[in-house]
């Protein structure tokens, strides 16, 4: 019963070695912890390959914005004080241990996202979702302060069901009708930033339309329509001071362990 109870005991403890051997820590870096979450994707995504986009909230409370102006602009002291404002969103540090074999499919990789952003938002930031499409996940905003300190109910920019007509273009003018398409429907401005695939986005030429899709949805299938499906995924970010994203692409590339290739197109 002794050598029993051993082997037992012996096992448990290899299986929490190996646990804790193939656990990752990541966290935010500590000079720049206005996107704390996107921050902690963003290595997730290099260790994984896995396709994850972020969107940032729509900040709107005061305790959620920090003016960075005196420590970051070039202006003279005139201009800083009477010019516009440099605003960034104000987050919390945010340390996160996953394992990376626990990012192979989807249903799992979506687990660890949900405690990632369950964790963030105990800590007393911003409620995120994770939703799951076809080919990538996406971490959505969800709750956010309003002016008056109470959290409020906040939809994803890209869940905005958009319609393009038909016209002849190529991926870049597509992509760029897309966002026109959001500001249209919601008054939010959305720029595209310079890390688009531009060059995958000017090969590829449609004729075809937008009928009622959410934008989301039509910016996955633009790029996967354009370039090999799936090495490009996004970030959402937003700018306090003149309310409007920018819309920023990843290149995620090869995966260093197996896409989720079993899973639906």
């Amino acid at each position: 019963m002794r050598q029993l109870l051993r082997n037992i005991f012996l096992c448990g403890c290899f299986a929490a070695l190996a646990t804790a051997q193939e656990a990752v820590t990541v966290k935010a870096p500590s000079d720049d912890l206005s996107r704390p979450v996107s921050s902690v994707i963003t290595q997730i995504r290099k260790q994984t390959g896995a396709s994850i986009t972020y969107e940032d909230p729509r900040y709107i409370n005061q305790s959620d914005i920090e003016d960075v102006t005196d420590g970051v602009s070039k202006a003279s002291d005139g201009e800083k004080k009477f010019g516009p404002r440099i605003l960034i969103p104000k987050s919390h540090a945010i340390t996160f241990v996953y394992a990376p074999s626990g990012m192979k499919t989807p249903t799992s990789a979506k687990a660890v996202l949900e405690r990632l952003v369950r964790e963030y938002a105990l800590g007393g930031g911003p409620a995120f979702t994770v939703t799951e499409d076809a080919r990538r996940l996406h971490v959505w905003p969800n709750q956010v302060l309003d002016a008056s300190g109470a959290f409020v109910h906040q939809n994803s920019i890209f869940e905005t069901v958009i319609t393009v007509p038909a016209s002849q273009r190529n991926g870049g003018q597509l992509l760029q009708a897309i966002c026109d398409a959001v500001r249209n429907k919601t008054g939010i401005e959305i720029e595209i930033g310079p890390s688009v695939p531009s060059n995958y986005l000017a090969r590829f030429e449609t004729k075809s339309g937008i009928t009622n899709l959410p934008a989301a949805k039509a910016v996955a299938n633009l790029l996967d329509a354009a370039s090999p499906k799936s090495i490009f995924d996004w970030d959402l970010y937003f700018d306090p001071a003149d309310k409007s994203y920018m819309l920023n692409f990843v290149y995620v590339g090869p995966a260093p362990m197996p896409r989720w290739a079993a899973h639906p197109n």
